[in-house]
């Protein structure tokens, strides 16, 4: 037993030794050394920078390397995530070139009178400081190819939204920069379409500018919206309806403008017919000369593009005449039941209108067949009327008379017989 117990005496006397040993290694025995690199430096004070319009464009080191004394214990705490270096821009107030200090901080665990930093492999940063500006361009639109014949491309009434881009960054980036276009082939375009489209920058000699990463944009793309219409050249006209011995064979009318073209969306413009009525005119109340004029009035969707807003049409009338004849067979019909009916109007003086030929021939025969014809189916009661009458002419129908016949009468009762 007494030798057991001594054997465990020596090992715990040998466990106390290595510990010991360890502490004095670590704590107490000689201070180590390590080499901490690609430590980052930070830059402090840059949004104070930004609010001076003031921009970092380019820093000579962005980490350092650190050689550091001290005890195994505190240095193991440390490493390039948990060494802080810093560098304070804050004070910069004017664009230029700076060369900032770097300090290093510690993480809470270690006091910094535990570590001597035995060197460093940078002491200062050098930046340069440079002026920020903006600068708000107007985009442009360029386009390319020609829209299909029958088809307008309204360039002024193109729409970029955002119409303006704002460029932000250093003045020397942006003072370079000086348009913004945006391009298109519009030769397949038949209907007014919306694209997303990306912004080309352009410098001075109209080159394409590729942007640094220093510079920011409100935008760099737009919408771009095209009005493309349809276009169609319509023939002007009044419809005729034949009349008072007149037929649209003796009628011409000259139109001016005889056209028009127009624009308008698709749907609506192939729906418009090729010949566009302004009115409807009564032949028997044209005269040969006469001119009519109208406003150029088009359905709803519709404009003239033409730039004519008034029409005029010349009448000529040929292979008419016109002549006077005495009618003196008048002649009643639907006379009130149980009335007497006599004709006030004897004669009649009717003016003749038709073909040229026809009108020689009833001239030249007595018994030209024209009468005139009274409808009394609205007079029922006795009293003395006038009366349209209508002339009616049995041998030739296509003439007629040029003004209206107004026949009088007289309504009576039947005088009383003797019983």
């Amino acid at each position: 037993m007494p030798r057991s117990r001594n054997i465990i005496m020596l090992l715990v006397s040998l466990l106390g030794a290595v510990l010991l040993w360890l502490y004095v290694v670590n704590n107490v025995a000689t201070e180590s050394t390590i080499r901490i690199s690609s430590i980052p430096i930070n830059i402090d004070g840059t949004i104070d920078l930004q609010d001076r319009d003031l921009l970092i464009t380019s820093q000579d080191s962005a980490s350092l390397t650190l050689e550091l004394s001290g005890s195994r214990a505190n240095l193991s705490k440390l490493n390039a995530d948990s060494i802080r270096v810093n560098a304070d821009a804050s004070r910069i107030r004017e664009p230029g070139n700076y060369a900032l200090s770097c300090s290093v901080t510690f993480p809470d665990t270690v006091r910094p009178s535990d570590v001597e930093i035995l060197r460093k492999s940078v002491e200062n940063v050098n930046i340069t400081v440079t002026k920020l500006k903006r600068k708000t361009l107007t985009v442009e639109f360029n386009w390319t190819g020609e829209v299909k014949e029958g088809y307008l491309f309204e360039r002024d009434s193109t729409v970029i939204d955002p119409a303006e881009i704002e460029l932000y960054g250093p003045d020397y980036e942006v003072d370079r920069i000086t348009r913004a276009v945006v391009s298109y082939d519009i030769s397949t375009l038949e209907e007014k379409t919306s694209v997303d489209l990306p912004v080309v920058f352009l410098n001075d000699e109209n080159e394409e500018a590729e942007l640094s990463e220093s510079i920011e944009v409100s935008a760099s793309e737009v919408r771009l919206t095209l009005p493309v219409l349809r276009t169609k050249e319509i023939r002007l006209a009044l419809e005729m309806i034949p009349g008072g011995g007149v037929s649209t064979d003796n009628v011409s009318i000259a139109m001016t403008p005889e056209t028009v073209r127009v624009k308008g969306d698709a749907d609506v413009i192939d729906q418009l017919d090729d010949v566009y009525y302004l009115d409807s005119v009564e032949l028997a109340n044209l005269k040969n000369g006469e001119t009519l004029s109208y406003d150029l009035s088009l359905p709803s969707g519709v404009t003239n593009i033409s730039g004519e807003d008034t029409v005029t049409a010349e009448v000529s009338v040929t292979g008419i005449s016109t002549e006077p004849i005495v009618v003196s067979d008048i002649r009643t019909v639907n006379a009130p039941e149980g009335l007497k009916v006599e004709l006030s109007t004897r004669t009649v003086r009717v003016t003749i209108r038709g073909n040229t030929e026809e009108i020689q021939e009833i001239m030249s025969n007595a018994d030209n067949g024209i009468y005139i014809l009274v409808d009394l189916a609205d007079y029922t009661q006795v009293g003395a009327y006038t009366v349209a009458g209508q002339v009616v002419n049995s041998t030739h129908p296509s003439v007629a008379a040029a003004e209206n016949v107004q026949i009088g009468i007289v309504i009576s009762a039947p005088e009383p017989t003797e019983d």
